[in-house]
């Protein structure tokens, strides 16, 4: 009888059970105990005018370099002229290596100061973080969020930003995109649930790093490779824009992993040192190796983007879409 009772020890497949069941108690409770930076947020953004959101969007800035001095004068021009609702950085804020703290000098040489303009310190800087900002503590660019205030915005690696019922825009942190399933455990599911849901009349994604691209990063690597095409068609947006290739493109087309048509606007030409732009025959609509920003206008029945190359006063390339009425 006894021999019986314990018979089941002899069986490989309860065994197996057991394993998994000690194993990701064992996962989960050391997830729960490593200390993460804030991972998601919901917010509202500044709506300046109840009609039409104005945003100027532009990445890989943090160099102190003429180039980002430069584009830093255009962005004030602009700031009179448009008068957006903000800026909004999509990483790669500080070069070469991230900043280590809410102290750290490059804030002050290469972002308060840098955007001095009469104009821009009136108007909010959301932004995202890149891959350089990976390279020291990107904790700090969201703790200087709370700590300190004022225009910079990074509430959060994974953030909704919401602009009354015309836009809503999904922030990815694209350097680490978590994948589960399950929007309560993981930032990728969480956004992708959170646009799908939208009742905006624009949905779109930004984030560091294109899905595809004419410049010196061709494609993605690693989990985004599989993550990020997803995130797209799924969450029913209208447009990516990205930064990381250092240059301004329009691209249009499908990816190896895609099962949709993606709109990505590629704005990196902030101010690090430019790449070489390639067309890609039956993607780039648009390519320039260039300084300069992105506009994007957006009202309850169409979005307009805009590439100003520095130097220019007017839109060297314009795009637009609209809804039926």
């Amino acid at each position: 009888m006894a021999k019986g009772r314990w018979r089941w020890l002899r069986n490989p497949r309860m065994w197996w059970i057991i394993f998994v069941i000690v194993g990701t108690t064992l996962i989960w409770q050391a997830w729960q105990q490593i200390p993460r930076l804030t991972i998601t947020h919901e917010m509202m953004g500044r709506m300046n005018d109840p009609s039409e959101v104005r945003l100027i969007f532009v990445g890989d800035t943090g160099t102190g370099s003429d180039g980002q001095k430069a584009v830093a004068q255009q962005l004030e021009s602009l700031c009179r002229s448009v008068d957006p609702a903000g800026v909004f950085l999509l990483g790669d804020n500080f070069y070469q290596t991230g900043v280590e703290s809410v102290a750290d000098p490059l804030w002050e040489s290469r972002f308060e100061k840098m955007y001095s303009g009469e104009c821009l310190e009136k108007i909010p800087f959301y932004a995202i973080l890149g891959n350089h900002d990976y390279r020291s503590v990107p904790e700090a660019q969201i703790a200087y969020t709370r700590e300190r205030g004022g225009r910079w915005i990074m509430p959060a690696r994974y953030y909704s930003l919401r602009f009354g019922s015309i836009l809503e825009i999904g922030a990815a942190d694209t350097n680490f995109p978590e994948r589960c399933g399950i929007p309560a455990f993981c930032s990728i599911d969480w956004l992708m649930d959170k646009l799908k849901n939208s009742t905006a009349a624009w949905k779109i994604l930004a984030g560091h790093h294109p899905i595809f691209s004419g410049g010196k990063y061709r494609r993605l690597k690693w989990l985004a490779h599989f993550t990020l095409p997803e995130l797209y068609c799924r969450s029913g947006a209208s447009a990516y824009i990205a930064g990381h290739d250092h240059g301004l493109q329009h691209l249009h087309g499908k990816s190896t992993q895609a099962k949709c048509e993606i709109e990505q606007f590629v704005s990196g030409g902030g101010g690090a040192e430019l790449y070489p732009i390639e067309r890609i025959p039956d993607k780039t609509l648009y390519s320039e190796s260039a300084y300069g920003v992105l506009i994007g206008r957006f009202t309850q029945f169409e979005q307009r983007y805009e590439f100003f190359p520095v130097g220019t006063a007017e839109p060297q390339y314009v795009w637009s879409t609209k809804k039926e009425q």
